[in-house]
């Protein structure tokens, strides 16, 4: 009796043996992936197991509480990328990766992981982008159209000074006149002056 008893926690170590070693609670999952199950045996460990995905702490991304991710794994190959469930991966808190006898016996525990979680990754970074150059594009614009109406006012308001004081438009032209005219001013008066003394020495 006593030597079955040691037989029985001979099994169960056995059976426990299995570790795994990633996921952890320091190094999750992501959305973008490759999503990497590692784990460690001895000899005397099943060859084969089922990677199952659950979470018992929020169910509202798991709503059916464990999803299947690879029905038969080696369990001599240590490491394996592990691909997302038909409906993707889900994105939360809370997970573990069991690995359990085979999909017939889910209940079956080999080795459980640490808590984990999946975090969403990959999202494309040019929409920032193109809403950074949308941005520099407007105020580009803005400020095209902002020195556009300042040389516009700028003219307008010359032009309306120059209105309200002509003699600033066009400085020089008064006394280019006024100093043509004095040369036949004086012109007329000498011509004058002869014909008086003309006029004298006749009579």
């Amino acid at each position: 009796m006593v030597s079955a008893f040691f037989s029985v926690l001979a099994l169960a170590a056995s059976a426990a043996a299995y570790q795994v070693t990633s996921p952890s609670s320091s190094q999750g999952w992501t959305t973008a992936g490759p999503n990497v199950l590692s784990w460690s045996r001895v000899n005397t460990d099943r060859l084969n197991f089922t990677a199952v995905l659950s979470n018992q702490v929020d169910q509202g991304v798991l709503p059916s509480g464990q999803e299947v991710l690879v029905a038969l794994v080696n369990g001599t190959d240590n490491s394996i990328t592990v691909s997302p469930p038909s409906a993707g991966w889900p994105v939360g808190y809370g997970f573990r990766v069991n690995l359990v006898q085979d999909a017939q016996n889910l209940n079956t525990l080999l080795a459980q992981s640490d808590q984990f979680n999946i975090t969403e990754n990959g999202t494309p970074t040019s929409t920032s982008s193109s809403a950074s150059s949308t941005g520099s594009s407007t105020a580009s614009a803005s400020s095209g159209k902002s020195s556009a109406s300042a040389t516009s006012t700028g003219s307008s308001s010359g032009s309306s000074s120059d209105a309200l004081n002509p003699s600033s438009s066009a400085p020089d032209s008064a006394p280019t006149h006024t100093n043509a005219a004095m040369p036949s001013l004086g012109m007329q008066s000498g011509f004058i002056g002869v014909l008086a003394l003309l006029g004298a020495f006749l009579a």
